[in-house]
């Protein structure tokens, strides 16, 4: 009985246990149900829009539409700037891909370095992985044939349709319209409206403008198959807005013949018009093709841009700083005729050298002028008149005016980057170079010389202030819109005494008409002006420029306004080493002053000045004029 009694009880005991284990089970499988449960009621109703959003975010996409850039007309209507079609290859980043594999299978192909491939999509690291990554922009119809036949083996590849600038002229207006490529980091850390690849301003007045040319970019939704293969259009979203169309004052036709005046020469001129300040014409040479900015370009292509000597990429009419030579006698002219330190009466006796503090300084002419008064000494620009004249008022008379006129601060001109240049004063020196101001400087800086330094567009400016009387325009390129008129913006009201700017535009007609810039001359139209040498080197002292390398020659300015009586165009031009102003640049006005007037550009003037040969000879031979 007792053994009975253990064998029962042990079945008793293996039975409850079972029956407890069982209860145990029953509860974790009613607990896991529940949560199977709870898990649905979340997905399906408490998180249910919220993954419904995402599961059509699965079937859908969102894809970005570039705006169409706004293009520019010239004052006639003539496109400067266009948009033409282009493709893209883009990564899309929604989608899984290897960057190592998929770099090395694009590479050959698609003519790219691997570390290329590589380096474009590690850009976009950090960024919205709804942002496609950009791998070759403006690619040729074979590109996008083996992008499209190999949609399977690269599935994250996809190709865009987009607007691509156009410069229709290409270096005739490079420096004016300057040129786009994609925004920099820093430009997308300033403005939050920006995204990787989008296209900005980068020089000229594609910069300048950048906001009212960019426009706003599109957006729509597409389905898309398990492949991320576009299967439909679902038509929701934002269409892309164009940027505004850019009216320029330039007239191009003035602006080809400017640069094709130029030539080979490395130089920079300006026309404006002096009742408004509208640039009719602004060129830098050398200049570069803006194409090669409107896609990505190699690094080579690059290197040989920012290594040329010649430095194309800089627009010398804001930003090259020069001496103004001669020209700046009419600064000191008038300084003399308003402080009535000289007058028209006034005579300087000019022996081809003249002496002060000790040291003799020489005029550009072997033999002198001889005695000479005003008007004689700006056509013929006698050095020693203007030696003695500056050393007769001194430094601070020659600054002030200066300053006055406009010199030794921008102009405004809509375009960014612009220099505002020097005016030499004891107080500039000895802010900049710490030491006092010498008599003898003065000399140097009564023609020209020295620390003075000033822009093509400073001197335009000062051209058209000669011109109005005294009103300064803030020089502009742009319109608001074509035909509209558009008020003028005021720089300055100078103040200068009328007889004193009688008499200096009468010497510059004299300029023309019988001294140093006779080959500025046109028929039937009253041309006034001042022309300039520059002396870079000491060795092309007293040399005949053609014995001198290019690179030692001096640089050549002409300056001025027509017609006299009623002036409508105002110039500055300047050619870097080309000897004599009214020998290099002289000639370059007159052919744009020939198509601003409609002349026949066959006409040419007789040699510049009066008398025998040997001292046109000399004219070319000028030291420091």
């Amino acid at each position: 009985m007792d053994l009975q009694r253990r064998k029962d009880f042990e079945q008793y005991r293996v039975a409850r246990g079972l029956t407890r284990r069982l209860h145990v089970l029953s509860v974790l499988a009613a607990v896991a149900f529940g949560g199977i449960l709870a898990g649905l009621w979340y997905l399906q109703v408490a998180q249910g829009e919220e993954y419904a959003r995402l599961a059509e975010a699965n079937r859908l996409r969102r894809v970005f539409i570039p705006a169409q850039r706004g293009m520019m007309y010239d004052r006639k209507g003539q496109v400067i700037v266009g948009n033409r079609v282009s493709f893209t290859i883009v990564l899309d980043r929604e989608k899984p891909f290897d960057a190592p594999a998929l770099a090395s299978g694009l590479a050959d192909p698609l003519g790219l370095p691997t570390e290329i491939l590589l380096e474009r999509i590690e850009r976009y690291r950090g960024r919205p992985t709804y942002e496609f990554a950009v791998l070759k922009e403006d690619v040729s119809l074979a590109d996008v044939a083996f992008v499209e036949s190999h949609s399977v083996e690269f599935p994250s590849l996809r190709i865009l349709t987009e607007p691509r600038r156009d410069y229709l002229n290409g270096r005739e207006t490079a420096h004016v319209v300057g040129y786009v490529g994609e925004a920099s980091e820093a430009q997308l850390q300033a403005d939050r409206s920006l995204m990787m690849g989008d296209t900005v301003g980068r020089t000229g007045v594609e910069k300048a403008h950048d906001a009212s040319l960019r426009g706003r970019r599109g957006e729509e939704l597409v389905e898309v198959d398990s492949m991320g293969r576009r299967m439909a259009e679902i038509g929701v979203g934002r269409q892309p807005a164009a940027g505004d169309d850019a009216w320029l004052t330039v007239d191009l036709d003035m602006q080809r013949k400017l640069v094709e005046a130029l030539g080979e020469e490395v130089g920079a001129g300006v026309f404006l018009d002096p009742r408004n300040g509208e640039i009719l014409a602004m060129a830098s040479t050398p200049a570069y093709d803006p194409n090669l900015f409107a896609r990505r370009f190699t690094r080579e292509e690059w290197r040989d841009l920012i290594e040329d000597p010649l430095k194309p990429l800089q627009n010398r009419a804001i930003q090259g700083l020069y001496s103004a030579g001669s020209t700046y006698k009419l600064v000191v002219a008038l300084a003399g005729l308003e402080s009535g330190l000289i007058d028209e009466g006034t005579v300087v006796h000019c022996s081809g050298a003249a002496t002060f503090y000790g040291r003799p300084f020489r005029c550009w002419k072997k033999g002198g002028h001889g005695t000479v008064g005003l008007n004689t000494a700006l056509a013929q620009s006698c050095n020693v008149f203007f030696y003695t004249v500056g050393n007769r008022m001194g430094i601070d008379r020659i600054a002030a005016e200066a300053r006055k006129l406009g010199f030794g601060r921008r102009t405004g001109v809509d375009l960014i980057g612009e220099q505002e240049g020097t005016v030499a004063s004891p107080e500039w020196k000895l802010a900049t170079q710490k030491e006092p101001w010498y008599a003898g400087e003065t000399i140097s800086v009564s023609i020209g010389q020295g620390a003075t330094q000033v822009t093509a567009i400073q001197m335009a400016n000062f051209a058209a202030t000669l011109a109005t009387g005294g009103t300064a325009y803030r020089p502009r390129l742009i319109r608001p819109t074509k035909g509209e008129p558009v008020a003028p913006e005021v720089l300055r009201h100078v103040s200068i005494d009328p007889h004193a700017l009688d008499t200096v535009r009468r010497a510059m007609k004299s300029v023309v008409e019988a001294g140093t810039g006779g080959r500025a001359r046109l028929p039937g139209i009253t041309v006034v002006g001042k022309t300039g040498t520059v002396q870079v080197f000491k060795a092309s002292s007293g040399v005949d420029s053609d014995k001198l390398s290019k690179a030692q020659r001096d640089h050549g300015w002409f300056i001025g306004y027509a017609p006299m009586e009623s002036p409508t165009v105002a110039f500055a031009v300047l050619v870097e080493h080309g000897g004599h102003g009214g020998n290099i640049a002289a000639p370059v006005v007159r052919k744009v002053l020939e198509v601003f007037f409609g002349l026949p550009p066959r006409w040419e003037p007789p040699e510049p000045g009066p008398g025998p040969d040997e001292e046109e000879v000399q004219i070319a031979r000028a030291p420091a004029r």
